[in-house]
Formats: structure tokens, C-alpha cells, sequence
């Protein structure tokens, strides 16, 4: 069974080609969509060091 992570983390997978993609919600659009900040890394680890760093910048 998958891991939950907690709300408000970003999204997170692996990318077909071995690299890690995390994505978060930086704000909206006026017309609503959100706007978003993706970020890459080697291993899952990094990753979400990287997307916490950047959520609390």
C-alpha cells in the first residue's frame, strides 16, 4: 500500500527516466488556475528535502 504524505507537501513521483519530480502550488492564476514550481532530484530523499525547503522560503 502507498505512503500518505501530509497535506500541503507537493506532489511527488518518479519520472521514467530514474529522477524524482515534485510539484507545489506557488499561487493562482487570476482566471483560478494554479500556478506551479516543479523540482528534481536524483533520489526521493533530496527531493523532499528540496520541496520543504522551498515550501517554507
Amino acid at each position: 500500500m502507498a505512503k500518505r504524505r501530509p497535506s500541503g507537501d507537493g506532489m511527488v513521483r518518479k519520472r521514467e527516466d530514474g529522477r524524482w519530480e515534485g510539484r507545489i502550488i506557488i499561487g493562482h492564476e487570476e482566471n483560478g488556475n494554479p500556478i506551479f514550481r516543479y523540482i528534481y532530484a536524483d533520489t526521493q530523499k533530496e527531493l523532499t528535502a528540496k520541496l520543504r525547503q522551498s515550501i517554507t522560503a
